[in-house]
């Protein structure tokens, strides 16, 4: 699949600024955004009056690259992209990438709100999510459930999103559980109180993703957002529905 990656200016905040310039440039509506983890989501031009055809574009400043990807109702089931959104994706590439040009001798400040980098945030700091059955399977069946060893409220499940390993956001809706049941290993759940369990759900688009994994199109391994700042990584390979489309994939 081709990927719409753009260098940066070398500075997060001045990039995610330019970035912004670009797409009021191109007069991108606007759908959300996240400042400090320099992340935006627009709407596509294509049937951008239709709302039974939402097509969407992310764009994600991550050091000293931008990442731009999609998701919504161009996006084949299969992970690819129908022409017209990937065509619309390589115009933005080229005008992101002019406008970060322009600007290399003269970056602009930083957003307002947007804190300074961390120099001590690294990706191995993350906490790694882990795999273990339910203790009561009559209840949540046979699967492997993925379990997340952060302090996550069940409201804040609106606001996750899960990064792929090429940049991608996975189309995938997730949600959060706490039972007696699921994630009470006391050799790996520190939390008062339990941890989490990471629900992915969706069968067609879990089906779409499992795809991608068994053609290694994207690695197993992902970041789990919380408004757009990552909190843990995931073993996509080792969470039940994933690992069980995938078996059903080679079958």
């Amino acid at each position: 699949m081709q990927t719409h990656d753009v260098a940066g200016t070398g500075d997060p905040n001045a990039t995610y600024a330019l970035v912004l310039g670009a797409l009021g440039d191109d007069h991108y509506q606007i759908v959300d955004q996240d400042a400090a983890a320099h992340l935006v989501r627009v709407r596509s031009h294509i049937d951008h009056t239709d709302p039974s055809r939402v097509s969407l574009i992310i764009v994600q400043v991550e050091r000293a690259a931008v990442h731009i990807s999609a998701s919504g109702y161009l996006v084949h089931p299969d992970g690819t992209i129908h022409h017209s959104l990937n065509n619309e994706l390589g115009s933005l590439q080229k005008l992101i990438s002019r406008k970060l040009a322009a600007n290399t001798g003269a970056p602009p400040p930083a957003p307002i709100g947007a804190p300074p980098p961390d120099p001590n945030a690294a990706p191995g700091a993350l906490p790694i999510a882990w795999s273990e059955p339910a203790y009561d399977p009559s209840v949540w069946g046979h699967g492997n459930f993925t379990c997340l060893p952060v302090k996550l409220a069940a409201q804040d499940q609106s606001q996750l999103t899960l990064k792929l390993s090429n940049g991608d956001m996975a189309d995938v809706l997730l949600s959060l559980a706490y039972a007696p049941e699921l994630c009470r290993s006391p050799g790996e759940c520190k939390l008062p109180g339990g941890c989490p369990a990471l629900g992915i759900g969706d069968p067609d688009h879990v089906t779409r993703l499992a795809g991608r994994l068994s053609k290694k199109e994207v690695g197993p391994q992902a970041t789990l957002l919380l408004r757009g700042q990552p909190v843990a990584i995931i073993d996509l390979a080792k969470h039940g529905s994933i690992a069980q489309a995938m078996s059903e994939i080679k079958h």
